[in-house]
């Protein structure tokens, strides 16, 4: 495997053509982008992405976009239709987005082949420029498509530091570039521009209002519902009662069909129900959580969720630890919207305890969320604006 060292802004050009060569010959690379570390293969060579599937353990019928030196060769490998999508991606690229075209050429590129139908491809591609210098400089000396997916094994933690790649995809890779560490992100934003009129597929680092300014207000999101999720240890005992307790007082709202709430835990135990005491104290106060298992917090969940309440300081730090591109979804339940810092912000777990300690757990459980409602009604219904959804 060989390794560089780059500076993040002036690139070696050595490095570049090294990295060429390398894709050039069916090799893989990790190389640093706008957003996070990718994992690049040259999307004509078969092998090459055969090995990038089987290297981050990804299922090839997931697709993965492809970074691409300008748009001339975007029009000349796809095709852009209509044409007036041209100027409004001239308009995003280079930059933080990801845009979903037509494959209308029907080019044989093996990125895009169907595993189970060969001969046959997606007729959906998502395309990025990066704003970056190493990839720029990188298509200038390759310029034909290169994948543009995370260096990490799917699902695992997104790569912001070549430590995280090596400790994941280990030698697999025959280059690895290392700009240092890139700031957390929370990605690419996806627009697909076969939809009329576009559509916010992922909001990313460029937000629906940035883009609804640069395509003068022809993008709309996912109608998505506004997800909610409760973190306590073991997801037994303190999130399912918030996530019950919450349930029960948005389905006295309008914004009930557009809230999801959910819960979670921090601990990676198997899935359990909640716990005996919790479902007794759920019964007395009409919330069933006789149908709840529990589950381990992951990526998928916090990337989904738009306000994640953490039950005590531990919570909050191990996501702003684990998850940095998210910290500002995350909020201490008891501290979020006080007006004075708590000297005890964590709501102790009733774990161990007998059902008198599970009820006044509850009580206080019931007291934060009846607070700050009025706050989460206000940004749900500010959500709900941004995306033109009547409710």
């Amino acid at each position: 495997m060989k390794y560089y060292k780059i500076d993040p802004l002036q690139p070696d050009e050595q490095v570049a053509r090294e990295a060429a060569h390398v894709l050039e010959k069916g090799g893989l690379i990790v190389y640093p982008t706008d957003t996070l570390y990718g994992l690049g293969a040259d999307a004509y060579n078969r092998r090459a992405v055969n090995k990038l599937f089987s290297v981050k353990k990804r299922d090839m019928r997931k697709p993965v976009s492809i970074m691409m030196p300008d748009i001339q060769l975007i029009r000349e490998t796809f095709g852009i239709n209509p044409p007036a999508i041209a100027a409004e991606l001239e308009s995003l690229f280079p930059g933080k987005i990801t845009a979903v075209i037509e494959n209308r050429l029907q080019k044989k590129i093996p990125i895009l082949e169907l595993p189970d139908r060969p001969g046959r491809y997606l007729e959906k591609v998502g395309v990025r420029i990066p704003d970056n210098p190493f990839c720029q400089m990188l298509s200038s000396f390759f310029s034909t498509p290169i994948t543009s997916t995370s260096a990490n094994i799917s699902g695992e933690k997104n790569p912001y530091d070549i430590k995280d790649v090596i400790g994941q995809l280990g030698s697999t890779v025959e280059m690895i570039i290392d700009a240092g560490p890139i700031a957390p992100s929370k990605g690419s934003s996806i627009i697909d521009f076969t939809n009329t009129p576009y559509l916010l597929l992922r909001e990313g680092d460029v937000s629906l209002e940035t883009l609804q300014k640069k395509l003068n207000g022809e993008i709309t999101a996912v109608n998505k519902p506004f997800v909610i999720t409760f973190v306590c240890s073991g997801n037994i005992c303190r999130s399912p009662l918030g996530m019950g307790i919450l349930r029960t007082l948005l389905a006295k709202t309008k914004y009930r069909e557009l809230v999801r709430v959910e819960s979670a835990g921090t601990l990676p135990i198997r899935p359990q129900q909640a716990h005996d005491l919790t479902i007794e104290v759920g019964d007395l106060n009409d919330i069933n959580l006789r149908g709840h298992l529990s589950r381990h917090i992951n990526r998928d969940i916090i990337e989904k969720s738009n306000l994640v309440f953490c039950m005590a300081q531990d919570h909050l730090e191990y996501l702003n630890r684990k998850y940095p591109a998210h910290r500002e979804k995350f909020m201490l339940l008891k501290q979020w919207k006080c007006r004075k810092k708590l000297t005890i912000p964590s709501i102790a777990d009733p774990i161990g305890h007998n059902l008198d300690f599970y009820k006044e757990t509850y009580k206080i459980i019931h007291a934060e969320i009846k607070r700050v409602l009025p706050h989460i009604l206000s940004m749900v219904r500010k959500y709900a604006e941004e995306r033109g959804i009547k409710v």
